[in-house]
């Protein structure tokens, strides 16, 4: 278009020698014979719509995978509290309660067998005391009974309890004589102390 000097002129010829790629820039634009600025005009134009699109997209699509990724964290993370909230307050089933007896330091029980005895406990005698002894643990009185029973199939049968007049004591011996001990032998004689509970 004949804007530049003679010497700018010679400067890109120079530079156009060493350069291939200026040459065809170069080159390119002489064939082009110049810009038609009406068809640049119309490209800016599109362009600038196809921008002004896109923007208008981006916010019409609202749940991008980012929010839909943050609500899907957010979401298991309600799932995975709920279910401890469940798993661990409505599910929880109350524990099974254990009674637990202490044993006295000294036994309170003596218990000795008479003449006409043959019954014994499967478990031994010193076994018989020491349980005889946690079931007479609310008994605060003493006593000195004499229990007198008949052994069939290892049970205890028409069992009587002489020597107390409380009927706490004598149903507790009756109860332990006959549904906690196993007995060898045909009939039993058991003279019981139990000393008084201090």
């Amino acid at each position: 278009m004949g804007l530049m000097s003679k010497e700018e002129m010679y400067a890109i010829e120079r530079e156009a020698l060493q350069d291939p790629f200026l040459q065809d820039a170069i080159d390119g634009y002489k064939m082009q014979q110049g810009v038609d600025a009406k068809q640049l005009s119309i490209m800016q134009q599109r362009l600038a719509q196809r921008v002004e699109t896109q923007a208008r997209d981006k916010n019409r699509r609202f749940y991008g995978w980012q929010r839909l990724t943050v609500a899907l964290a957010a979401a298991v993370l309600f799932v995975v509290a709920c279910s401890l909230v469940f798993f661990n307050f409505i599910t929880s089933k109350p524990g099974k309660k254990t009674e637990v007896i202490l044993m006295e330091q000294q036994l309170r029980v003596d218990s000795r067998t008479l003449a006409m005895n043959d019954a014994i406990p499967e478990v031994g005698w010193s076994q018989f005391n020491e349980e005889l002894n946690s079931e007479v643990r609310d008994i605060l009185s003493a006593e000195h009974v004499v229990v007198r029973f008949e052994v069939k199939n290892g049970l205890a049968n028409t069992i009587t309890v002489t020597g107390t007049s409380s009927s706490e004591v004598g149903g507790v011996l009756i109860e332990f004589v006959r549904d906690k001990i196993k007995w060898k032998g045909r009939y039993g004689v058991i003279d019981i102390k139990i000393d008084s509970k201090e």
